[in-house]
């Protein structure tokens, strides 16, 4: 009997470990399916590449699962608190695993989270209690340069300005140095852009842990992040998972994004149950003057400064955000319970006059942040058991309020289903909120969203949402209040490890200058992967957008986009192959394509017209040393290459190229010692 129960145990693990593997989720995959929650949404692309610079930053330094703690599977977007709750009392009961199969073990974990855990953790061994880890400090120093092969308008010479548009060279450049030790971090960058004359973005941070009753504290560009992302947070969650939160606590700022991020001090503590962090940050911000000069009208968040009139609209104003957050956790049995309180205030050195001219078409500014000073405070609340799981957040600004909340349920391993709401009122003002929203701004918006997930076989996954959305003040360019749907399907299969099939469709209905449009996306998406060396991907794209005018406007687009990755020399070597054909008549219509990029940044551009996007990248890496696996050094090229077939321009304005062909190339070094 001992041995019939041996053999049907080990056969129940092969079969786990051959179920975790029938789809397995490559970084290009998770990136992509990220895009995928934004589409052709401008106002939450930055949020979404910012926060996959993140996670890739932990792609590359994964931490060990065994030994995982609340605070580090946190920092993963795709897990809930059950979840998390889940995988801390599997570890406590069973103290480590041994393969990823085993995950499929673990009660309450949604496959998609099973196939993208071992993009950021590791199976490492446990820590014993003699053993103390590594006091020698790690450097890490990349550096890239990005070249263009072809020359805008705003570099040639201009006869009124006796000079060209563009104060710098075409030349893009970056360096960044990172210090870690067993308590320390430190991290320096300077970044220049193409056309600005000199390093036009430079900063860095401190970080410190465990400093006497201090949990951490982090000195200079740093993100942070609270309940539902209604206070204060970055990274938009997205609508394909309901349990998505905004990323919470404090953390330092990757990458070398200009947008939203802070500049300041921020601390954090930890008291049992309880846990507080608090920040304070001053940093310029660019914006137009009024015609009178007596205050900013609009602020720019784009950090282009390459013309002189770009210039002078650098660092216009100073900004000013202090803040903290205060919370209490307490797990009773299967229950799980959370409340907390978050505050900030704001103040501009400059006073923002959004509407100085009283015009008809600019009614949608009468709601936009008004003055120099303004507060938000906020309640977030949550508790999950049994499969539930319900938090929510509730703020004011004390001239509006807001509120999220959301619920799912997951009946079995196979089916999960649920809900989020959000209203946002008209005067509801909170600039660095990340919370769930169909645009940039978390204002001016009532919406419901509902989403189901089923696995009725293995090998078949369902998902889909359906995203209900009102704005009661008229929007850019609308004269009326409006509403629009958002919906999408998809089926994913994998009969096996080698093949991986989607088929994704999106209907999205929303008014533009009081028009009616609608688009229609389908996706059919194939990936071969017959062993780790060599994978291939083909997707078929289609798009339909139609405009409720009188002409009965009707655009129809298509694309091809295949990917060929191939790794050699024991995988130090690794290329990838991708070409596109697009063939879009309009820009409203345009198709979106992915390809891989370099580290540290995502590609990810739309295109119209007719024409054919090519990119081949190569990656070179190897180890320093024999006898310490961790210090490598690594290699990057890159060569994109875009011809229309429509067309004698590329763009418009000063960024028109006067010629079809575009050439760029990426070259980037880094060194882990």
């Amino acid at each position: 009997m001992k041995r019939f129960y041996a053999l049907l145990l080990f056969l129940l693990s092969v079969c786990l470990t051959a179920l975790s593997q029938q789809q397995p989720l490559t970084w290009g995959e998770f990136v992509e399916n990220m895009y995928e929650e934004v589409k052709d949404d401008e106002d939450n692309l930055d949020d979404i590449r910012q926060r996959l610079i993140d996670l890739e930053e932990l792609h590359h330094h994964p931490f060990n699962f065994n030994t995982a703690t609340a605070q580090q599977l946190a920092t993963l977007p795709f897990l809930d608190n059950y979840e998390i709750d889940n995988i801390l009392l599997y570890l406590s009961k069973h103290r480590r695993i041994d393969s990823w199969g085993e995950l499929m073990l673990i009660k309450g974990l949604r496959f998609e989270s099973i196939r993208s855990l071992p993009l950021f953790c590791k199976i490492g061994e446990e820590s014993s209690g003699g053993s103390t880890p590594s006091r020698k400090p790690t450097h890490s120093i990349d550096t890239r340069i990005d070249v263009p092969l072809y020359t805008r308008k705003g570099f040639m010479w201009d006869n009124k300005l006796k000079a060209a548009p563009y104060v710098g060279d075409k030349l893009a450049h970056r360096m960044h140095y990172r210090l870690q030790t067993q308590r320390a971090e430190i991290s320096l960058y300077a970044n220049k852009s193409t056309g600005e004359r000199y390093y036009d973005n430079y900063g860095g941070y401190v970080a410190l842990k465990n400093i006497g009753f201090l949990d951490q504290i982090l000195i200079g560009d740093y993100r942070i992040g609270f309940g539902e992302g209604l206070v204060i947070g970055r990274g938009s969650p997205g609508k394909s998972n309901t349990n998505a939160r905004t990323p919470q606590g404090i953390r330092a700022q990757q990458g070398f994004s200009e947008t939203y991020r802070l500049r300041g001090v921020a601390f954090g503590m930890n008291f049992g149950a309880f846990e507080a962090q608090a920040f304070c940050s001053a940093h310029g911000l660019d914006g137009t003057m009024t015609r009178d000069s007596s205050g900013i009208q609009t602020l720019l968040i784009n950090g282009y400064h390459r013309t002189q009139s770009e210039l002078n609209r650098k660092n216009a104003l100073w900004e000013m955000l202090t803040g903290g957050h205060l919370q209490w956790s307490k797990r009773v049995e299967q229950h799980r319970f959370s409340v907390g309180v978050s505050g900030l205030w704001r103040h501009t050195t400059r006073p923002l006059i959004p509407r100085p001219e009283r015009t008809r078409a600019t009614v949608y500014r009468d709601i936009y942040p008004q003055g120099q000073d303004w507060g938000t405070v906020g309640v977030n609340y949550g508790w999950s058991a049994y499969r539930w799981n319900v938090a929510g957040e509730t703020a004011t600004s004390f001239g509006g309020w807001g509120t999220v909340e959301r619920i799912s349920y997951k009946a079995s391993g196979r089916f999960e289903a649920g809900a989020v709401f959000r209203y946002y009122s008209d005067r509801f003002q909170s600039a660095y909120a990340t919370s769930l929203s169909e645009s940039a701004r978390r204002q001016n918006e009532t919406g419901v969203l509902m989403r189901l997930a089923a696995r009725p076989w293995d090998m078949i996954l369902l998902e889909s949402y359906a995203d209900f959305f009102y704005f009661h003040w008229p929007r850019f360019g609308m004269s009326t209040s409006d509403s629009g749907q958002d919906i999408m399907g998809q089926i994913s299969v994998a009969p096996g490890n080698r093949h991986n099939m989607a088929l994704r469709y999106n209907l999205k209905r929303k008014s533009v200058r009081d028009q009616m449009n609608t688009s229609h996306r389908l996706k059919l998406q194939y990936a071969f992967t017959p062993n780790e060396r060599l994978r291939w991907q083909c997707s078929a794209l289609l798009r339909y957008y139609a405009i409720d005018n009188k002409q009965q406007t009707r655009h129809l687009g298509w694309g091809i986009v295949q990917n060929l990755r191939l790794r050699l020399l024991q995988q130090r070597l690794q290329g990838i192959l991708s070409a596109g054909w697009f063939d879009s008549p309009a820009y409203l219509c345009s198709i979106y394509l992915y390809e891989p990029a370099l580290w540290n940044s995502t590609e990810y551009n739309a295109y119209y017209g007719q024409g054919l996007r090519s990119a081949l990248t190569l990656r070179w890496s190897d180890r320093l040393s024999k006898s310490n696996q961790k210090k490598i050094w690594m290699l990057e090229f890159k060569y994109g290459v875009t011809y229309y077939f429509d067309r004698d321009l590329i763009s418009s304005a000063l960024q028109q190229i006067a010629s079809p062909l575009k050439q760029d190339i990426s070259c980037q070094l880094r060194f882990d010692l």
